[in-house]
């Protein structure tokens, strides 16, 4: 999957795989779109022609982050009970390469390669058989010219030919295409000149058929400076760090995950002990872009005695795949080792993966729970559980006026262009210190909201910096976080 927040590069050669020839420019297409895979829009998105003045045969290289970047609008989804839900936050982008060369009729080269570099010491002559026609070739009564030389300087006196000679190598130039071969022998002897061919070589007309076709799903995620390049990679087909999470048993939780384009998987949700939320679902195969990232929507409202929830994701393991591990932990069939091939899928399957979500009650605060777009491009969930402040900051301008007498009620210095911003400061409570990865990718986000129940509300951070927390030196870990109401206080939109 690309993540358009970082570069992402399509390498190509500047010569075509199809013809072999050095293009004088290629086109790159960019389509995007959101639905199924095999719709692409007619006419593409994006096209940019990059030429290759210097006949260059190495690679180019074209960020296209930032141009696929700009058709996603991250939006947040919700549901009003432990559900499985559309993502809603991915497009496809297909990507193809048109060469375009010019047709040219290459000039033919024959190299000769003289055996003896004899002498000539008298009247003698060799055969030269150029593209099926022999000519006789006198030996020069310089006496000490060999027979690379006159060769040479019998090729250059043709009229469709030129020749150059060293180190007894010559090398014949077809001015016209088509020689296909080339032999010299001693006149009376029976004593080849070695001889190398090079075949025929065409040209192209015009632009080529679309190479490199490729379609990809895009997010709105991110790597990290040191990973480098076209990240892709999506751990476990899940969406969040597989770790355990604190919870609020009056809020809610997500767990995004990746669903497969070619077989079914199973996902569920369900409490313990009591299983009062128990939920299974079954999520077909799909190409569709709203459908391959689903979130698992875990309504705690739903729980009032339960003290966990394990949600997880997998294919559906059969008892073939058994013969192939080497111990099943636990009645949910979790396999230890990931290097089988189960017999009825025909493939590896893709083992469960569990997010452990532990249930916590607030006696003194209300706690509060952040959506943020996490690192993969996906939806998630943070909870801050203990104090909170909130404040406004305020600006304006005026101007000194003489409508009247202050006495008489009236303003001399009148007040206009008044406005607003909230702020509002979190704590998170005690936190486990693998949690850490979870703040930092907060406050990389592009997009945060606070849930109110039924509403999402925009944040943006306006805290800058993240001190780590280890319990090592601090034992209980809590984070202090400010944010501020992204929008006006006076509506003006």
């Amino acid at each position: 999957m690309i993540k358009s927040n970082s570069p992402f590069y399509i390498t190509t050669p500047f010569v075509s795989e199809a013809s072999g020839l050095t293009c004088q420019n290629y086109e790159l297409s960019v389509s995007i779109w959101n639905g199924l895979k095999g719709s692409p829009p007619s006419v593409a998105t994006y096209t940019t022609t990059k030429n290759n003045p210097t006949a260059s045969t190495e690679s180019d290289k074209i960020n296209i982050a930032r141009v696929i970047n700009d058709y996603i609008v991250f939006a947040p989804q919700k549901a009003s009970s432990t559900s499985l839900i559309n993502g809603n936050n991915n497009q496809w982008v297909k990507t193809s390469v048109i060469y375009n060369s010019t047709s040219e009729d290459l000039a033919q080269i024959t190299t000769l390669t003289v055996e003896r570099a004899q002498f000539a010491l008298g009247n003698g002559s060799c055969l030269l058989t150029l593209n099926g026609t022999q000519y006789t070739i006198p030996i020069s009564l310089l006496g000490r010219v060999g027979n690379a030389i006159n060769i040479k300087t019998f090729v250059d006196a043709l009229p469709d030919y030129s020749a150059t000679v060293s180190n007894n190598v010559v090398t014949i130039t077809a001015v016209q295409t088509g020689l296909q071969l080339a032999t010299t022998w001693e006149e009376g002897t029976a004593i080849p000149m070695l001889v190398n061919v090079l075949t025929t070589q065409t040209g192209s007309t015009g632009a080529e058929a679309p190479q490199y076709e490729t379609t990809r799903l895009m997010s709105l995620g991110y790597s990290y400076g040191n990973e480098g390049e076209n990240v892709t990679t999506i751990t476990d087909n899940t969406l969040i760090p597989i770790q355990d999470y604190k919870v609020y048993r009056e809020g809610v939780f997500v767990v995004p995950i990746l669903v497969s384009e070619d077989y079914e998987i199973v996902a569920s949700a369900i409490s313990y002990p009591s299983n009062e939320i128990n939920q299974t679902f079954t999520i077909p195969a799909t190409k569709d872009s709203n459908e391959l990232v689903r979130y698992i929507w875990v309504d705690l409202k739903n729980t009032t005695s339960d003290s966990y929830v394990i949600v997880k994701s997998g294919n559906p393991i059969s008892n073939e795949t058994l013969l192939f591990y080497d111990r099943v932990i636990g009645d949910g069939g979790i396999m230890e080792s990931t290097s089988c091939v189960d017999q009825k899928l025909g493939r590896s399957p893709v083992l469960p993966k569990e997010v452990l979500l532990n249930i916590f009650e607030e006696p003194k605060y209300t706690p509060v729970d952040i959506f943020f777009q996490n690192k993969e491009g996906a939806e998630q969930v943070l909870t801050f559980f203990k104090e909170q402040k909130s404040s406004l900051s305020v600006t304006s301008s005026e101007f000194e006026s003489d409508r009247g007498q202050p006495s008489l009620g009236n303003h001399q210095f009148v007040r206009y262009n008044v406005q607003g911003r909230s702020d509002l400061t979190l704590n998170s409570g005690f936190v486990y210190e693998n949690m850490n990865e979870i703040f930092t990718q907060m406050l990389l986000s592009e997009r945060i909201w606070i849930y109110y129940g039924t509403n999402f509300t925009p944040l943006n951070i306006k805290s800058k910096e993240l001190s780590y927390k280890t319990q090592l030196k601090e034992r209980l870990i809590n984070y202090e976080i400010n944010f501020q109401h992204s929008y006006n206080e006076i509506n003006n939109i």
